[in-house]
């Protein structure tokens, strides 16, 4: 009888490495898994803990005599002793807690915003055709909670809190300030600073969905006034302006309070802009190192006039200059008297556009008799018609000629050109039919002298 043969069958490496790498995959996923409900476990632990730290500020200002309820830098006035924000530390975590109280004017008994000629706007959204002159019906307490550094976290609370009596008439006066945009149209979440260094009064108060920042029991001063400010993040400033024998006459001076009266004051702010400039001389190639100056349409005062803002840059190696974060306005743009600017593309005043970068072209010579265009007009003409065009600027002898230019078509040249003496100005006279539609460049050549003013005539 045969003997039976035994056989043993043992592990290849391939199949070693390939069990190894299946049950750390397994074990991977299933750490992977753990870990992710340790963090979601976690956070719920710190949202319930913020959420708690937020209830429990509303029950503490609940329990509070309405009269206190104002905090540190709010615009309730008398400000109290309720910190705006604070830090607390809760089962070795760190909490930032905000709070925030302000009057709500309610439409109940009428509103005291203007919102246009037969109606008021109530900071409650609501409008009546009544105006109320003591517009602080209740509190509005809005209380937020996180931890620091984690808004995954945060728990926002509000709560409406009344007086025991009416609202009652006092020796106080009201400010509503109002923030609109460039359009307009108005902007919320702007921070509205008020300052008076007669009534010690210093606050700030954000603006609601509709641009409004409301203060009331302010004390009255109609001597210095109050000095009021908007800003907000990546948005222009815009302010009143101090009353001072220097400067008597101010466009939006500090504004008085009068005793139960309601004092508007609107200030205007908008996002940052740019302007690039390509400064070339009068052949067109790029100058570097010359100092530019923006002077802003707006002002701060007349007579004399006192610009809002005032900015300079050089141009660099390749005669750019760039002016960034300045605010929407149309500005003028001039250069040290060594040189003369013969064209800006486009005409000055420039507009610049908030949130966007403008492109404008500097043309500067260092010859103060080559002619020069400083406007013109009209800008534009319809194809087909006949249109006189009215130029101004400087340094027009009477062999002064102009046509208009566009890449791929024939020049327009003017059937009548008519120069002034005083060689500042000049009409020409153009027949637009069959032009093409767009944007066309003046060329004014004097004195075999040539300034081009680009895309300085649009024809449509």
């Amino acid at each position: 009888m045969e003997g039976s043969i035994k056989r043993r069958r043992g592990f290849t490496l391939i199949e070693i490495l390939i069990d190894a790498l299946v049950i750390t995959i397994v074990f991977g996923a299933l750490a992977g898994s753990l870990i992710f409900v340790i963090k979601s476990v976690n956070s719920g632990k710190l949202r319930t803990a913020a959420a708690t730290l937020a209830n429990e500020q509303v029950e503490y200002l609940r329990n509070l005599p309405y009269d206190s309820l104002s905090t540190q830098n709010g615009t309730i006035l008398p400000q109290g002793n309720i910190p705006d924000q604070q830090t607390l530390t809760r089962s070795g975590n760190s909490f930032d807690l905000k709070t925030t109280i302000i009057f709500i004017d309610d439409v109940f008994d009428g509103c005291a915003i203007p919102f246009d000629v037969n109606l008021y706007q109530c900071t409650d959204g609501g409008t009546s055709a009544t105006f109320d002159v003591v517009p602080v019906d209740y509190k509005r307490l809005t209380v937020e909670a996180m931890k620091v550094g984690d808004p995954t976290t945060k728990t926002t609370l509000s709560s409406n809190i009344a007086a025991k009596a009416a609202e009652t008439p006092s020796n106080t006066g009201m400010l509503l300030v109002k923030v609109i945009n460039a359009l307009g149209q108005p902007v919320e979440g702007a921070t509205v600073t008020v300052t008076n260094d007669v009534t010690l009064v210093d606050l700030q108060g954000l603006t609601n969905a509709q641009g409004y920042v409301f203060v009331a029991n302010l004390p009255p001063d109609n001597q210095n006034g109050y000095h009021i400010v908007a800003t907000k993040d990546g948005f222009s400033t815009d302010f009143t302006t101090d009353r001072t024998a220097q400067n008597p006459n101010q466009l939006q001076p500090d504004v008085d309070i009068n005793v139960q009266q309601v004092t508007v004051q609107t200030l205007a702010i908008d996002l940052l802009a740019t302007a690039t400039l390509n400064v070339v001389n009068e052949l067109g190639a790029p100058l570097s190192g010359v100092e530019v100056t923006a002077t802003s349409n707006k002002l701060l005062y007349t007579n004399p006039d006192t610009p809002k803002n005032v900015y300079v840059q050089s141009s660099n190696g390749t005669g750019v200059a760039v002016f960034a974060n300045i605010e929407w306005d149309s500005y003028s743009f001039t250069v040290a008297s060594s040189y003369h600017v013969i064209s800006t593309s486009p005409y000055q005043k420039v507009a610049i556009n908030p949130g966007i970068n403008t492109n404008v072209t500097l043309a500067l010579t260092t010859d103060p008799n080559w002619p020069r265009i400083d406007s013109v007009s009209p800008t534009s003409g319809v194809a087909g018609d006949t249109v006189v065009v009215a130029i101004e600027g400087d340094n027009y002898g009477g062999n002064a000629t102009v046509i208009l230019r566009q890449a791929g078509q024939a020049d327009i040249v003017p059937t009548v050109i008519d120069v002034n003496p005083n060689q500042k100005s000049l009409n020409a006279t153009f027949n637009l039919t069959g032009a093409a539609s767009g944007a066309w460049d003046i060329v004014l050549t004097s004195n075999n002298q040539i300034v081009t003013q680009q895309g300085g005539f649009t024809i449509s």
